[in-house]
């Protein structure tokens, strides 16, 4: 036999062991396994927990955003891997998505109990879920003419997950992003990005008392009293935007970001979970802004650099949950609408609630602001996260 014989040969087994092992695996997907019951431990938690979630929207969607943000109508197809961001992946199952059997999809009988639409296992050799085999933990495909998030799961979300990323939490958040916020335009353009970030002490004093306040709203429950909280953080934030206009970018993330984490922070309270703002895995579950705050100037914690963008995802959240607090209307206007009406961030909603536009009354107020905050003491803790920033450059 010539070597291009053996070659050719070679060639022609290997493709027939990888077609062998499409069709078998394609046929196990339609015979075994069929029933919640049968399926592996992972995939039954993954199910029950998104029967919970389901369940909570459909009794309880105002609770969460709003009576029209049905989360539990939305098409999903989850996918088990092994660890995050996993590469090697089993079959998906789809939800909210008009299958019918076929060669790739088989339905997997669910006790009525759960509540749960149809729900049909999708073999991972489909044509139209290929897409869902990449390096990433969530994404968008089209399945049957729809555009559906696909979610990647794996067995420590449900057993030791990191905070934030147990499967109900972070699947609430990214499909946040996918289904709510398609149309919002903050993070548009880079708007996010924020050039020649002001690292003076300045700026982490005036920072250092936002989060004196937003701690204070956050433990009050009076909403009068919320409200003037509120009232002061926006004095100082205007401030520093009148001092250093490139920092509007941190309204974006806390706008984008923090709405996200919002309802993730929502659905934890429904359900009784101890996932809250600044969240840690101890008792009490959660530090304040200003622990954290205390513990990054100390050197005891994050980067320095931690301020600049990842804490606008807690602020961002926390100004929403304080604007529950005091009453104050504001998930209309943080919606973008195409062609109607921009979006609000929570900064400018606040601003224009109390109507800030005048830097003399700003100014006079926040003389008064830095008083009862101790500001001398703010600039301490201001000088000594500059002097970490300039020796990480």
């Amino acid at each position: 036999m010539s070597k291009r014989n053996r070659k050719r040969n070679i060639l022609l087994t290997i493709l027939a062991a990888i077609v062998g092992i499409c069709m078998v695996s394609i046929l196990l997907n339609k015979t075994y396994r069929t029933t919640f019951e049968s399926l592996p431990e992972t995939d039954r938690r993954m199910l029950t927990e998104l029967s919970e979630l389901y369940n909570h929207f459909e009794q309880s969607s105002d609770q969460l955003w709003n009576k029209d943000y049905r989360f539990d109508s939305k098409p999903l197809l989850l996918v088990r891997t092994t660890k995050d961001s996993g590469l090697f992946r089993s079959e998906g199952f789809a939800v909210n998505v008009p299958m019918k059997k076929g060669i790739f999809a088989q339905e997997i009988s669910l006790p009525e109990s759960m509540g749960l639409p149809k729900v049909y296992r999708i073999s991972r050799f489909s044509p139209t879920t290929l897409s869902a085999w990449f390096p990433a933990n969530f994404g968008t495909l089209n399945l049957k003419g729809m555009e559906t998030m696909y979610f990647k799961y794996y067995p420590k979300m449900f057993s030791d997950p990191a905070l934030y990323f147990d499967f109900s939490s972070f699947l609430l958040h990214e499909g946040f992003h996918i289904f709510k916020q398609k149309d919002w335009t903050y993070d548009a353009n880079g708007a996010e990005h924020i050039d020649n970030y002001p690292v003076n002490e300045e700026n982490y004093a005036l920072m250092g008392i936002e989060f004196k306040l937003l701690d204070q709203a956050m433990a009050e429950s009076n909403p009068e009293l919320v409200q003037q909280y509120l009232h002061d953080w926006t004095v100082v934030r205007n401030y520093r935007y009148y001092k250093w206009p490139q920092l509007i970018g941190e309204t974006k993330t806390e706008a984008i970001e923090g709405s996200a984490r919002y309802l993730e922070y929502r659905y934890s309270k429904l359900t009784g979970r101890n996932l809250m703002v600044l969240a840690t895995k101890q008792e009490p579950y959660h530090v304040t802004f200003m622990q954290a705050y205390d513990f990054i100037a100390n050197g005891q914690a994050e980067s320095p650099s931690f301020l600049e963008r990842s804490i606008r995802y807690e602020t961002g959240a926390a100004l929403e949950l304080t604007m529950d607090k005091a009453n104050l209307p504001w998930k209309e206007a943080i919606e973008d609408v195409p062609g109607k009406k921009p979006g609000m961030t929570p900064y400018e909603i606040l601003s224009n609630y109390y109507k800030m536009n005048d830097l003399t009354t700003i100014e006079s107020q926040l003389g008064e602001i830095k008083e009862v905050y101790d500001y001398d003491a703010l600039r301490k803790q201001g000088a000594k996260i500059v002097k970490q920033l300039i020796g990480e450059q």
